[in-house]
């Protein structure tokens, strides 16, 4: 088990109280699991009292001696209810709240109303999410090294599809075959999505005709799935010879996450594909030049569109007809839907320390997919992959 550093929770909290203090807002409490996790470096059941001056108050339901073992923070408060937040919060000296920050974009209405009307009646009660996603945006040399280890696992995953890929094998055996790998490799299973009713579990690991089904993901691919209750991802229809496998997976170490996509093939695939794919990897080519620091980001999503105009493909690129998304890449880091995103309209510049996943994917009707996703930091220089497994289609 990696703790998070004392250092790294008190730059961010630092930083944090910065953005409060800038916006006038006079405390914060964080509630999210994946915030959480980031300010306090456990998920443990708790509240964490940020004020914009002052030393952090983290008060947890459960369980708290896991908290104490795991937080650097301090005080760490035993809490039976929120009911009682409001008093401990003035027994720590911070009385008269006027205006309080709460997680609104992934809060329940039903929680923000509690503390609205139960809580802290007096107070204003006002939206930090975008505070605390800004603090996010930008990568630590240690946050990064997890995501080169979450990396690592991908490359493993990767690597071991040629001993499992075969004629006639179900994409969803593949999959578990993969996923198995992963785990044993540090993979902890869980994904987080920031997004509301966005689900994920793994990636998709899709062949064939399959892989150009759209979905309700909002994502390039989406496959048939095994159930209507998840209706993506790998079903049980057989890898035939022939067609592209693509192995999109989502790996997640020590709460970090690694996104990428690599194509195999058993014998020749269909040329259509094989064109397509080349072009996703001159895409990748000229975003490692491009998304140098001060780049705008809605500046390369429509930098991709014109490439793939240019190849007559813009018909099947980030979707099937009729089913395209509107981003080529989005933040990762705790969460697969963090800051920046290479999307429709964005206005956001890249700076160094941003981390984006970034998928150029072709979909084909009737034919399948071909696409490749990399993992990428963003440096003075450009671009640099944290994912390592060999670019090229894999033929076998």
């Amino acid at each position: 088990m990696v703790k998070v550093p004392p250092s790294e929770i008190a730059n961010r909290i630092v930083s944090f109280q910065h953005f409060l203090l800038e916006r006038g807002v006079e405390c914060a409490i964080i509630r999210q699991n994946a915030d959480l996790f980031y300010f306090t470096g456990t998920v443990q059941d708790g509240f964490l009292f940020l004020p914009a001056i002052g030393e952090p108050l983290f008060c947890v339901r459960r369980e708290v001696q896991r908290a104490m073992e795991q937080s650097p923070l301090r005080p760490i408060v035993p809490l039976r209810s929120p009911r009682e937040l409001p008093e401990i919060i003035r027994d720590h000296g911070y009385d008269d709240l006027t205006r309080l920050g709460l997680e609104l974009d992934v809060m329940p209405a039903s929680t923000y109303l509690f503390f609205k009307e139960k809580l802290f009646g007096r107070c204003e009660i006002v939206d930090v999410s975008m505070l605390v996603r800004q603090v996010r945006i930008i990568k630590s040399e240690w946050e990064i090294d997890m995501m080169k280890k979450a990396a690592r696992i991908s490359s493993k995953v990767a690597e071991a599809v040629p001993r499992f890929l075969r004629e006639g094998i179900p994409q969803l055996q593949l999959s578990i075959e993969l996923e198995k790998v992963a785990r044993e490799n540090g993979h902890l299973g869980l994904i987080r999505i920031r997004g509301w009713n966005m689900d994920m579990y793994f990636g998709h690991v899709l062949a064939g005709p399959e892989a150009a089904v759209p979905s309700y993901a909002d994502a390039p691919t989406g496959g048939v799935g095994i159930s209507p209750a998840f209706g993506q991802g790998p079903s049980m229809a057989p890898i035939e010879r022939g067609q592209v496998v693509s192995v999109d997976t989502m790996m997640n170490f020590e709460g970090y996450l690694s996104d990428q996509t690599r194509n195999f093939c058993l014998g020749k695939p269909p040329q259509v594909l094989s064109d397509a794919y080349e072009v996703a990897l001159e895409i990748h080519e000229g975003f490692r030049e491009r998304a140098r620091p001060g780049a705008i980001t809605g500046d390369l999503y429509r930098w991709t569109l014109d490439v793939a105009a240019r190849y007559g493909l813009q018909d099947h690129f980030l979707g099937p007809p009729g089913s395209q998304v509107k981003f080529v890449g989005h933040g990762l880091g705790i969460e697969v839907d963090e800051f920046p995103f290479i999307a429709r309209g964005q206005k956001m510049p890249l700076a160094p320390g941003m981390t984006v996943a970034f998928e150029p994917k072709f979909i084909f009707p009737g034919v399948g997919l071909a696409g490749l996703e990399n993992t990428y930091l963003i440096t003075e220089d450009g671009a640099v992959s944290l994912n390592t497994y060999p670019e090229e289609l894999v033929v076998l």
